[in-house]
């Protein structure tokens, strides 16, 4: 029997939704530009260059110089897809609560994809003056490790509402230097909000970037970073449903697609810590 009730957009957007919600590098992205997110394409991220301030005597002519264009391309180069088995999916859109169960098989894995791949951007900043790095996994050195950071974006004139993004093994080291949120807010949990930091809200994420490979010392890649940082685009492109030709059951299958991009370094500040505690030599 042929699927015939299958709701797509209901879907599309559940999963996206979802997905939304799921996210929490992504989530503080910039995400003014998530347009027509097909694999491939690509977006246009507007920008104009600083002018030049002169001093004025009152008798000098002014002079007037075009405005350059700093605008850059964001380009849609990542995409995951999703497949799974129903038994019905007719009835399962009947019955209260079923579909959203089955929305959640997708979510998941999406959410882990969009996240990694920005942790590994922020990973791959290495510009010199934009990398703090942790002297050891001590409470104490991560402290000045986050400190420093937050001086380093302040001395590059950062002015915007921004976050700490950290570790749950360096979140075990740096609780107790938090203030916690005057609300329990569940959207702030869902989210990874643990607290306040010199006004910034941390966010504890098991997605951000570890040294997996070679020698000495291996890292975890937290940050310091505004929303301005790094530009996110995606959306669900395409969700649909069909019978199986092998299987007694239904398929829904969907396809994700997004890209990223560190479109201003000045507005993040990496920083290190290692994984693993070093004994100090001679203890």
């Amino acid at each position: 029997m042929a699927v015939t009730n299958f709701i797509q957009t209901i879907w599309s957007k559940k999963i996206q939704d979802d997905l939304d919600l799921k996210c929490k590098l992504v989530d503080n992205c910039l995400r003014e530009y998530e347009g027509d997110c097909k694999f491939a394409r690509s977006v246009k991220i507007l920008g104009v260059g600083e002018p030049t301030i002169s001093a004025y005597s009152g008798t000098t002519p002014l002079t007037y110089e075009a405005m350059s264009d700093k605008g850059q391309t964001l380009t849609i180069d990542q995409q995951y897809s999703f497949s799974f088995l129903v038994d019905d999916i007719d009835k399962a859109q009947s019955v209260p609560g079923l579909a959203e169960k089955y929305q959640e098989k997708a979510v998941h894995g999406l959410a882990v994809k969009r996240d990694a791949y920005v942790a590994s951007l922020i990973k791959g900043i290495t510009t010199s003056g934009h990398v703090t790095t942790a002297a050891n996994l001590t409470r104490e050195d991560v402290k000045t490790a986050i400190d420093d950071a937050i001086v380093a974006l302040r001395e590059r004139n950062f002015d915007e509402e921004g976050v700490i993004e950290i570790t749950p093994a360096v979140y075990n080291l740096f609780k107790n230097e938090l203030i916690t949120l005057s609300t329990n807010n569940p959207e702030y949990i869902k989210k990874g909000i643990v607290g306040m930091y010199d006004d910034f809200k941390v966010i504890m994420s098991n997605g951000l970037a570890k040294d997996t490979s070679g020698s000495g010392t291996k890292y975890a890649y937290c940050d310091v970073r505004g929303k301005k940082a790094i530009a996110f685009a995606g959306q669900i492109n395409e969700v649909e449903a069909g019978r199986h030709q092998d299987y007694f059951a239904d398929y829904i299958r969907g396809l994700d697609t997004f890209g990223a991009k560190v479109i201003d370094e000045n507005r993040i500040q990496v920083v290190k810590v290692p994984l693993t505690y070093t004994a100090p030599s001679g203890s």
